[in-house]
């Protein structure tokens, strides 16, 4: 046990004495790699402190602690002194360029998408993203012990109970249309949350836009138009559509949209797996009984309403092969839009 702090002892008085000696930034980041760098001495002590008994690891650790915090403390201290040293002012010299920021690719393209809908004529409805179950589940055709509620990786509050953070916009659809009586048509934009595994194509949580229309005679043949013109604007290119059968309880009938492949423009690339299309969006018509909950006549009035995640897109449009990219805080991401 002594050896070892006989050891560090010595490690601290040569350490203080080369640190003294020092000149300028350089020189003091190669004492800091000498010395608390990840292949220092000091950096793989734990492998010695693992072999020592209950009694010398305590002893022994507590003064590898200090000494560690010894260093640290003289490296931000000489680190201090030497970058006011070598500070120099010329105010006769023209400054950097002041370059003003921008928005992230998630607040640019959510604008973007805001502006198409709002000339379409929707309406935009921001909502909580904590909602209660009924909200979520009940509302939309999903009681207790659906197995449709499977679908959906919930995040539950601890309280108040029977809340969650939502996990998907449609748990709107009721409030808006009890809020705002047909015929009326809006979107739902907002973040939603998943308790699942990140990777590069999925996080806990991300963006949806959802949208609803309710008239006497919204259809199908609206909905396919409203894609159309909502594709071509945003990728700014024409864009071909196709609707393929699926499932959600809330709308019925339900399908998946896909559009041809933006990068390859149907020719096949790995990103459309050579198949020429992209899955981007669910849709469908309102289940009678989503109307019914929302106090709507579903003899009088019908619907439909779709649902396309906003990272997916931004993902197609500018190339990214990483949703945790558009979340993180490196700004050369945001370049890619300038």
């Amino acid at each position: 046990m002594e050896k070892y702090i006989e050891k560090l002892e010595n490690i601290f008085k040569q350490a203080k004495q080369e640190i003294e000696e020092i000149k300028n930034l350089k020189e003091l980041e190669e004492w800091k790699i000498k010395y608390l760098g990840r292949k220092s001495y000091l950096a793989n002590f734990s492998e010695i402190l693992k072999n020592l008994d209950l009694e010398e690891r305590k002893k022994v650790g507590e003064f590898y602690n200090q000494t560690k915090e010894k260093l640290e403390k003289i490296y931000h201290q000489q680190k201090e002194k030497l970058s006011e040293e070598e500070i120099e002012f010329d105010f006769y010299h023209p400054g950097n360029q002041v370059y003003y920021p921008t928005l992230t690719l998630i607040s640019s393209n959510l604008k973007k998408i805001i502006e198409i809908f709002q000339n379409m004529g929707f309406i935009i409805i921001d909502a909580p993203l904590i909602v209660s179950e009924y909200e979520n589940f009940d509302s939309l055709n999903m009681p207790k012990f659906h197995p449709a509620r499977e679908m959906w990786d919930t995040i539950w509050l601890k309280e108040p109970r029977n809340y969650l953070l939502r996990t998907h916009t449609s748990a709107f659809q009721v409030p808006f249309l009890k809020k705002y009586k047909p015929p009326i048509r809006g979107i739902v934009p907002g973040k939603v949350f998943r308790f699942e595994a990140t990777d590069s194509r999925h996080d806990f949580e991300f963006y949806q836009i959802e949208g609803i229309s309710v008239s006497e005679n919204s259809n199908f043949s609206h909905l396919r138009y409203i894609f159309e013109e909502f594709f071509d604007n945003y990728f700014e290119k024409k864009i071909t559509l196709r609707f393929r059968p699926s499932y959600f309880p809330f709308t019925e009938p339900s399908i998946e949209v896909d559009i041809s492949c933006v990068l390859c423009n149907q020719r096949g690339c790995s990103v459309c797996k050579f198949s020429g299309w992209l899955e981007v969006a669910g849709a469908g018509m309102i289940h009678p009984f989503v109307l019914k909950e929302a106090g709507i006549d579903s003899k009088k009035f019908q619907g439909y309403a779709f649902g396309t995640g906003l990272e997916r897109l931004i993902m197609l449009k500018y190339q990214i092969n990483d949703i945790r990219l558009l979340h993180s805080s490196d700004l050369r991401t945001n370049e890619i839009s300038s």
